[in-house]
């Protein structure tokens, strides 16, 4: 069962009489007042914390003990943590990759750059927010260099032979070094033309070595001189220039995404081989022999696994090591126990925390897991309702996989394998998965055991440029999923899929340069909301999102409206029980007519706030009348006909879902949440301008409770002297002064902290007034 924090939100009312009554006809419909004020209930963690250090360093201590330097992503909550693990087995006299140092970095959640320089033994390492630390084997805590370059991120560090060290940044692409002996950076400017990501370094003694993304450029950057150089790329529309590596008079460069290892001469810089399919992620520096380097090949024809590059033939044999897990970092020791594992030990590192050794001798090696490290929890993704009843979480960056949550039971169950989900939808029994990157789509048949693999099966990629699935909504016997492009291009698309055969029917650019974030779907026809925004890393060329309508048979699209003049994104697309249709931008609430697109009404009823692709803006119609949202970072209930929005719950609430139980779920990072109905006080429905109300029939409007004093049909609550009294209490039951309440003589209201006591029958007076009805109680 799990634990349940209890936050009550309740809304109570007292009974005042006052005025005479109009007698309702026998035959008035009383108002339903179903819906409750509710309570938040804290659900725990879906997914339990993973290690993850998507960059990681080997290096030695004094005493030339081996070392690995991970980063472990922290979330919202909590800061990355900073750990270092002994490499060396017990029977060796280490501690199997125990952690002997650990300490949480000042500020920074996520960490791409992380280098050993073993000229003055100092780790360094670099966060996605622009903080820049080290720390050396001995120190009692991390050395903070604080933020070097305000407004741009660290995600590549490496250090050259004498020490320097080299690193680049995005947005601006920039490369810089740092002076170890000095502790100054300099900003070395911008070596690949264009480009945001400056991803990855390799250096020597005269030059740096620099790939980027979006377009996958390369550059060599004169140490001496600060000349640049290009270095064409022979590969035509890769992404990213990944992965380098300086060895024997060669340089090794991984692009993605088709993953192809290009070597280069660094005499001349002419291209002598290539290598497909080398699958990530790090190539080793050379062996201890000098002539050969290490990487993993997965191409599908040749066994899986770790494979040695002779640097004389040009050519690559397996090993026969096959750990399961991408390269992070390599370095070679000799170990103490020398019978045990003559010669030299590869060590290899894995960004989930574990190590793999390996001795060409005695050709076997050791594994050591990451238990002794330190995990954060998972920050939640996306949540969607299943068919099956369940709610189904994931999380960002997600090795452990996928969460179903029982609303029945309050139990959750891991669904390993998953991934990054993006986006959630349904297709009869089954739940259907848009999961990061690559946009690849899964079929989850929930009526039988997840099996990842086999059920879902294997994944089918959207392709065309295409990497995050938002939205998945059902049209007839097909889905639509809506895509952001992959980092450095526009055009996002909506691709038509049918589940049951695997087929794909891919319509980009529909709203020409921007991605396609929110879907809904009525009568055949699909409604989509935009992001001005690409893929990370570009720069959008549009002014404001749009709402457009596309029919999926023809391929057409029948009009494009903008809802919210400038606005970023267009989300949280949902239809109400009239059919009309209403959204999310910036903190603007809106309602279209779909025949036309024609924006009925549009507010802002939640704070102003702008995002990339605002995936947490969500809406759900309750049967209770009102709508609730997440926006701007927070919980809402809105009165539709008044478009006023109450507050139930703050802090970075988002993901908003209705569970199979009626109430509502959401996130807060990476913990999930239950608005429960069945806590708190009974809560009226809104005020209906067409419904009929009785003396002490009660509505919402306006975020307020109002009682009808006396018979009333088609008179908005609001006016002082009218129908309607607005009933507002202190947290102990002491009545609020409001200007349309009826209070008689003895009866006791607070205003502006202070209680007074009616002297006699008073409306629309307000206290303080020494001739007035009111007097200070006590």
């Amino acid at each position: 069962m799990v634990a349940a924090t209890i936050a009550a939100a309740v809304i109570g009312s007292t009974l005042m009489l006052g005025s005479p009554a109009l007698a309702a006809p026998e035959d008035a419909p009383a108002p339903e007042t179903t819906a409750r004020a509710g309570a938040e209930e804290d659900l725990g963690y879906p997914i339990d914390g993973k290690v993850l250090s998507p960059e990681s360093s080997l290096g030695t201590d004094a005493d030339g003990t081996p070392l690995a330097f991970w980063v472990t992503n922290g979330n919202a909550e909590v800061p990355a943590m900073f750990q270092v693990t002994e490499v060396l087995p017990d029977t060796a006299g280490g501690t199997g990759n125990k952690v002997i140092f650990k300490q949480r970095v000042p500020a920074g959640v996520n960490s791409w750059a992380n280098t050993f320089n073993a000229v003055d033994g100092t780790v360094y390492f670099g966060m996605t927010e622009g903080q820049l630390y080290s720390w050396k084997p001995g120190d009692q805590e991390i050395t903070d260099h604080g933020t070097p370059f305000p407004g741009q991120q660290i995600w590549r560090l490496a250090t050259a032979p004498d020490g320097m060290v080299y690193g680049g940044t995005y947005p601006g692409g920039r490369l810089f070094s740092l002076d170890p002996t000095t502790g100054q950076t300099a900003d070395l400017g911008q070596v690949n033309a264009g480009e945001t990501y400056l991803r990855s370094l390799a250096i020597d003694d005269d030059y740096v070595y620099a790939g980027s993304q979006p377009n996958a450029k390369l550059a060599r950057y004169d140490r001496h001189t600060g000349e640049v150089t290009d270095i064409p790329i022979p590969i035509a529309g890769q992404g990213t220039t990944y992965d380098m590596t300086l060895a024997g008079g060669y340089l090794f460069v991984r692009v993605e995404p088709i993953n192809t290892l290009i070597v280069y001469d660094t005499s001349d810089l002419s291209v002598v081989n290539t290598v497909p399919k080398v699958t990530g992620r790090v190539i080793s520096q050379a062996d201890p022999s000098g002539k050969s380097v290490w990487f993993r090949l997965n191409n599908g024809v040749d066994p899986v696994g770790i494979y040695r590059y002779d640097l004389e033939t040009h050519t690559y044999s397996p090993l026969g090591f096959n750990p399961n897990a991408f390269p992070g970092a390599w370095m070679w020791y000799e170990d103490p126990d020398q019978e045990t594992w003559p010669g030299m030990t590869a060590i290899m590192t894995y960004y989930n925390g574990r190590i793999y050794t390996w001795n060409e001798t005695k050709r076997k090696g050791l594994y050591f897991g990451e238990a002794d490290l330190e995990s954060t929890p998972n920050p939640i993704q996306t949540i969607g309702a299943g068919p099956d009843g369940g709610l189904y979480i994931s999380g960002f960056l997600s090795p452990p996989g996928m969460s179903r949550f029982d609303p029945a039971t309050d139990q959750y169950t891991l669904l390993p394998g998953a991934g990054q989900i993006e986006g959630i939808g349904t297709f009869g029994d089954s739940l259907v998965l848009g999961r990061y990157p690559k946009a690849d789509l899964l079929r989850y048949d929930t009526t039988q055991p997840w099996a990842n693999g086999t059920n879902p099966g294997a994944p089918v990629s959207i392709g065309d440029e295409q990497d995050r699935p938002h939205s998945l909504v059902r049209v007839g016997d097909r889905m639509a999923v809506s895509t952001v492009p992959v980092s450095g291009r526009l055009g996002g698309a909506i691709t038509l899929w049918d589940p049951a055969t695997g087929d794909t029917e891919v319509h980009r650019n529909l709203v020409p340069d921007q991605g396609v974030v929110s879907l809904a779907e009525r009568d055949g026809l699909i409604y989509a909301g935009t992001t001005i925004n690409g893929g990370y890393g570009t720069e959008p060329t549009a002014a404001e999102a749009e709402l457009f309508a596309f029919d999926p048979e023809s391929g057409d699209v029948v009009y494009r409206t903008v809802p919210v003049p400038g606005a970023v994104s267009v989300n949280a697309l949902t239809f109400d029980e009239d059919g009309v249709l209403w959204g999310i931008a910036d903190g603007y609430l809106f309602n279209v007519d779909p025949v036309d697109g024609s924006v009925i009404r549009s507010e802002q009823v939640f704070p102003h706030r702008t995002s990339m692709y605002a995936a947490d803006r969500s809406i759900v119609f309750r049967d209770d009348g009102y709508l609730y949202a997440t926006a701007s970072g927070s919980l809402w209930r809105v009165d539709p006909a008044s478009f006023t929005a109450e507050l139930l719950a703050a802090d970075g609430a988002g993901h908003l879902t209705e569970g199979s139980d009626g109430n509502l779920y959401y996130a807060r990072v990476a913990t999930l949440y239950r608005w429960n109905f069945a806590l708190g006080d009974v809560l009226p429905a809104p005020w209906d301008s067409g419904a009929v109300y009785d003396t002490g029939d009660e509505v919402r409007r306006a975020g307020s409770t109002w009682r009808a004093t006396w018979w009333t049909q088609n008179q908005e609550p609001g006016d002082p002297s009218g129908p309607w009294q607005e009933i507002a209490e202190t947290e102990d039951g002491t009545a609020l002064w409001t200007p349309s309440r009826i209070f008689v003589a003895g009866e006791t209201a607070v205003h502006e902290s202070v209680v007074y006591t009616a002297k006699w029958w008073t409306r629309n007076q307000m206290p303080g007034d020494p001739w007035g009805p009111w007097q200070p109680a006590g």
